[in-house]
């Protein structure tokens, strides 16, 4: 019994040793403490080589605070002037070039302002405070949409009634116009 054991476990070991031998292609895997030697590839390789693998730092963009957004938005509806800044905010560009869409269009074409917010806010990881403002601009942009919605239904509403008062007329003055004969 003792032996059957010991037999099974050396075939078990010995089958990992292989497998792992086979996963690895034969190569080891070797730890070294010292760091390896820097070889300088500028000389090795040509001007159309790939570029260094070395990582780029990881720098969090600077979103521009809530009350800044504002800010923009108000300026560019007009009625509001900006203090002059020189920080340069993640988005500003594109917040401020949308804010001066959305002023210009919102009554004209809701439907392609509710498109470019959307884009907008997919654009960026917003903050939280920005997501909450462009959320509250697509609740404005979506009652805009639906009262233009309205304003149509109740424009062809109106020309049916004009339609059938026209129509409504025309019978009574035929109707006056055979009694007189």
């Amino acid at each position: 019994m003792r032996l059957r054991l010991i037999a099974i476990l050396c075939v078990l070991s010995s089958s990992m040793v292989i497998s792992g031998c086979e996963i690895n292609n034969g190569q080891e895997e070797r730890v070294s403490i010292t760091p390896a030697p820097v070889v300088d590839t500028k000389k090795a390789n040509d001007k159309n080589s790939n570029p260094s693998p070395k990582p780029r730092p990881k720098i969090e963009p600077s979103y521009p605070p809530a009350e800044q957004v504002i800010a923009w938005h108000a300026n560019q509806c007009g009625g509001f002037k900006l203090v002059p800044s020189k920080d340069v905010f993640t988005g500003e560009n594109e917040l401020k070039r949308f804010f001066k869409f959305m002023c210009l269009n919102i009554n004209d074409d809701p439907n392609t302002v509710m498109t470019q917010l959307l884009k907008l806010d997919l654009a960026y990881f917003w903050p939280d405070d920005i997501k909450q403002y462009l959320w509250l601009q697509k609740q404005q942009v979506t009652m805009q949409i639906n009262a233009k919605k309205e304003q149509q239904a109740l424009n062809n509403k109106m020309q049916e009634t004009l339609s059938s008062l026209a129509t409504i007329e025309q019978q009574l003055l035929l109707r006056e116009e055979t009694k007189e004969q």
